[in-house]
């Protein structure tokens, strides 16, 4: 009897395992699909007098295409420049149209790499580690006095969003190199940290991320 019980037990539990990840898949699809398809599926059945399911995921994908035939020739190159200046200059919704069109331009570039890799930081204090991503390599800054060093620029991201977090500029030999990808960096972001790169971590020098030897200056300083 205790055998049959701990069976029954064990196929529900696979059962769950194999049902529970299915339906959460289905849930966001499905919220996904409703979100894309509502934004202008009800203007399009005013029209046709008809209920189509996915006729606005449809549309949406055909007037993306159109803006991107728009944004590939000169005469719309021409438009769009003056429509991004308009808009730029409208209080609120300028600042947060320019931001994002220059995130998308960062993450879209063609020649460059919005990431170039994954390091971290002591942040914000002594003892707490946060993942980040350089966006730009090593330049000298310079003081009055002539003496010069090396910094980086960073990019602390956001759960679940990794374009969005925290901007900082700290020297080289204060981030610690991660031996994981940019991709693997952004799914640990995106899943919080429910998606890690199999095996052990791979840092270049553990004393440095467990101690924190290569705490920044400005930091210790706000210990003390």
């Amino acid at each position: 009897m205790n055998s049959f019980s701990r069976f029954i037990r064990r196929c529900f539990l696979a059962g769950i395992l194999v049902i529970v990840p299915l339906g959460i898949t289905y849930l966001i699809i499905k919220l996904l699909f409703n979100a894309v398809d509502d934004i202008l599926a009800p203007y399009i059945e005013k029209l046709v007098g008809l209920h189509i399911p996915g006729l606005g995921i449809a549309a949406t994908i055909i007037l993306i295409f159109l803006a991107g035939l728009l944004a590939t020739n000169v005469f719309g190159k021409t438009l769009l420049g003056y429509f991004h200046t308009a808009v730029s200059r409208i209080p609120v919704i300028g600042v947060v149209y320019v931001s994002a069109s220059q995130v998308m331009e960062a993450l879209g570039a063609v020649d460059t790499h919005a990431f170039k890799r994954v390091v971290f930081v002591h942040y914000p204090r002594k003892g707490l580690l946060t993942m980040g991503f350089v966006t730009r390599e090593p330049y000298k800054v310079v003081d009055s006095e002539g003496k010069t060093a090396e910094v980086i620029n960073v990019l602390l991201p956001h759960t679940p969003n990794p374009v969005d977090g925290f901007f900082i500029i700290c020297k080289a030999s204060d981030a610690i190199r991660a031996g994981i990808s940019v991709e693997q960096g952004l799914k640990l972001v995106v899943s919080g940290g429910l998606l890690a790169p199999p095996g052990p971590l791979e840092v270049e020098d553990t004393e440095a991320l467990l101690g924190g030897a290569n705490l920044p200056s400005s930091l210790s300083s706000s210990q003390a």
